[in-house]
């Protein structure tokens, strides 16, 4: 028997060897297999990058996770004891790993027959945050104990507690105790009342199920055991924890969403420092300062939406979004979430009457009356009025509504799309870009991306390359009808004026005030296509253009961006200004790391002709198709472009600090309507836009240049004179070019 003892002890001893052996050579497996808490010593959160306007004001968060992150010294001590107390109360004695803990939980679930406590200590669960996945597998709590037991060696419990508080998901997006106090009470941590920092810390449990928007009584529940914890840990009085324990939840409606303004303006941004840097800003916690104005672009959305939406009522009524037989409202509602920005809502039509309709609106009736909604006529009809809702309606539609006092009308979303750019013409900076009525709708931006026939907006630069070439502000050229080659085999052109008639000797004032094709046809004749297209470059359209005399009133198709940039070169003395948009980037330790200036504007004409071209733009706006801008209480340029068959409007303003331009068509090319001309469609938008934010445009004067006189010239021989007349004008000349009134046939 003793022989047979000692064997089996001896068998037991090199069994257990074996198996402690065996547990450290599998713990240091495991451990080679773990990634370095070293790196944790400058640990980065991920945090939204930035894009700041030229105030410094957020225009947009780009970030997966909303996280503010906040040093420990800014996060209440309430909110700190009750994460302790709630999730892990041994904290500061244990050294990662708490098996105490872990033993109480274990009696604890045997009592209870279920899972009701577990024994992670904040150390595990931050490293399961950083570092593991979360199933629940023997082999990687084994990772996360090894883990965390070298984090409790290698960090402070201070840093450790401040990393969990910036780290773990706290629910309705947020990320970290700062987002979750913004996203549920509106405030900053270091405002939350006890009751408020009970409530957040013990959201991480499970977010979803204690979420206090969703599940209010179970947040409640929660939220008083963190309490109880507070009182067990000592960390309140027994009177304070009644007193926060009775207190209601006060959270915010809703949750604040990542902040996106100027969506089109912050895609074109992203695009292009991935295409100029390779760099892919989301989720950097970088700050990228721009030119970009909040005041600006606020102004601009608004005034392009505006008049989308007058232009689109002009147009018809735009149809039902969908009928209730064919999709459900929910899918509908998703679908079409963005119309709230615009301050609509979605009805459901339960039955159509000739003179009345009614809706359904939040699970409430409304009748709207036919004489209050009779823009509504079916799209693209000749017809001026609505005169039967059953035309356009039918019952189980889904429709758009607005309210306005208290009565709902019919309303819908524009088919028509639109464009704004604002730029400083001193240095090339953007103010405001408007590439749609809505980057919910569609992404493309119109403002960049979209090249459309310009029409009489191109005229500007035939006439500047006639004034360089020898002609003056007088000289006349014969308004009549005229029939072109249009080339080999492709028959012949016979061009007309906008408004179908011949106005007989025209001076290249009148001419470009009033918009005349034929006149600048035939003086484009004169100059050449490879002058035309050589004076395009110099004003940076870079655009294709054909080589016929069609695109000297605009039939080549050009972007919104160039012909404003274009049009800088009259505001800036002859020197046109380039795209300047992105001023730096900084990263989180507040290295710039990337960082431009203003490119040095470039001559593109003498400053004598951008003083005469100024000075025929700002005729426009006083005598010619410009005319609605008036209003606007400075001195200021523009030009308006109408394309064939009315399928682009477009105007361009210009003043010497800040130079506008609007477009507006369909993209799929269709017309517009009849006399939805860029002065009427497309101008109204850029009068909004440019009342709204005048008052932040210091008053500046249109730069002039040595070389220009002003004669007295007479209207009617409109030739200089020193006679006495009653009817005649002060015109500017080139001091070099003849003062003759030049006539061409």
């Amino acid at each position: 028997m003793k022989k047979f003892l000692k064997i089996a002890l001896l068998f037991s001893l090199i069994f257990s060897f074996l198996v402690i052996v065996g547990f450290f050579t599998y713990l240091y497996k495991l451990s080679s297999e773990l990634p370095s808490v070293k790196e944790l010593k400058n640990f980065k959160y991920k945090t939204p990058t930035l894009i700041l306007d030229r105030k410094e004001r957020i225009i947009a968060e780009l970030g997966t996770e909303r996280r503010y992150p906040v040093p420990l010294s800014k996060v209440p001590i309430y909110l700190k004891r009750a994460v302790i107390a709630v999730e892990d109360s041994r904290f500061y004695e244990h050294g990662g790993v708490d098996f105490t803990g872990i033993l109480r939980a274990f009696i604890k679930n045997i009592k209870a027959g279920r899972i009701v406590e577990g024994g992670s200590t904040l150390t595990q669960q931050l490293v399961k945050i950083l570092y593991l996945t979360p199933e629940r597998k023997l082999r990687r709590k084994v990772k996360e104990a090894i883990l965390a037991y070298k984090l409790d060696n290698f960090l402070t419990k201070d840093k450790i507690l401040e990393m969990y508080l910036n780290q773990v998901y706290f629910g309705r997006g947020a990320y970290g105790v700062e987002a979750a106090a913004r996203v549920y009470f509106g405030k900053h941590v270091d405002e939350l009342t006890i009751d408020e920092a009970a409530l957040i810390a013990g959201l991480p449990k499970a977010p979803g199920l204690y979420a206090p928007h969703l599940n209010p009584d179970k947040a409640l529940n929660r939220r008083n055991h963190v309490l109880y914890r507070m009182f067990e840990e000592g960390y309140l009085t027994e009177q304070q924890y009644k007193e926060y324990s009775s207190l209601p939840i006060n959270i915010v409606k809703e949750s604040p969403k990542m902040i996106k303004h100027a969506e089109y303006f912050v895609d074109f941004l992203r695009q292009y420092i991935k295409e100029k840097y390779n760099e892919d800003v989301t989720d950097k916690g970088y700050k990228i300062y721009t030119t970009l104005d909040l005041d600006f672009q606020n102004s601009a959305e608004e005034a392009v939406i505006e008049n989308l939406f007058n232009l689109s009522k002009r147009q018809g009524f735009s149809g039902a979004i969908g009928n209730i037989n064919e999709t459900s409202l929910d899918e509908i509602e998703k679908k079409f979430s963005y119309v709230k920005d615009f301050n609509l809502k979605i009805a459901k039509v339960i039955n159509v009457e000739r003179d009345k309709l009614q809706v359904e609106v939040d699970s409430n009736n409304y009748t709207l009356k036919l004489k209050d909604n009779k823009w509504a006529k079916p799209f693209g009809a000749e017809v001026r009025f609505l005169d039967d809702f059953r035309k356009i309606l039918s019952k189980g539609d889904i429709v758009l509504v607005q309210l306005k006092g208290d009565k709902y009308f019919l309303s819908h979303l524009p088919k028509v799309e639109g464009a704004l750019l604002s730029v400083s013409p001193e240095d090339g900076s953007i103010l405001a870009m408007v590439g749609g009525l809505s980057y919910k709708r569609s992404m493309f931006n119109r403002a960049v991306q979209a090249k459309r026939q310009v029409g009489s907006l191109f005229k500007p630069i035939v006439y500047s390359a006639a004034i360089e070439n020898g002609y003056n502000i007088n000289t006349l050229i014969y308004d009549a009808p005229i029939i072109l080659s249009s080339g080999k085999d492709a028959g012949y052109w016979k061009p007309e004026n906008f408004e179908e008639e011949f106005y007989g000797y025209t001076t290249l004032k009148d001419a470009l005030t009033h918009s005349r094709n034929i006149v600048t046809i035939k003086l484009a004749e004169r100059l050449g296509i490879k002058t035309i297209k050589d004076y395009a470059k110099k004003f940076g359209i870079t655009s294709e253009l054909e080589n016929d005399l069609s695109i000297s009133i605009g039939s080549g198709s050009i972007s919104l961006m160039e012909m404003v940039y274009a049009y800088t070169t009259f505001a800036n003395l002859g020197k046109r200004a380039s795209p300047y948009f992105l001023k730096k980037i900084v990263d989180k330790s507040g290295e710039v790391i990337i960082e431009e200036s203003p490119a040095e504007p470039i001559e593109a004409i003498k400053p004598s002709t951008a003083h005469v071209m100024s000075d025929i733009l700002i005729n426009v706006v006083e005598n010619g198709t410009g005319r609605r801008a008036k209003s606007i209480p400075r001195i200021l340029g523009g030009k308006t472009g109408t394309t064939n068959e009315y399928r682009d409007a477009w105007f361009i303003g210009v003043m010497p600090n800040i130079v506008t331009g609007v477009w507006a068509g369909f993209d799929d090319f269709k017309p517009l309507g009849r006399l939805e001309t860029g002065s009427r469609a497309a101008l109204p938008a850029f009068v909004m836009f440019t009342k709204q934010i005048i008052d932040f445009i210091p008053f500046k004067e249109f730069p002039i240049s040595d070389e220009i006189t002003y004669y007295k010239v007479d209207k009617s021989t409109h030739k200089i004179t020193d006679s006495y007349s009653t009817d005649f004008t002060f015109e500017p000349f080139i001091d070099s070019n003849s003062k003759e009134s030049i006539e061409i046939k």
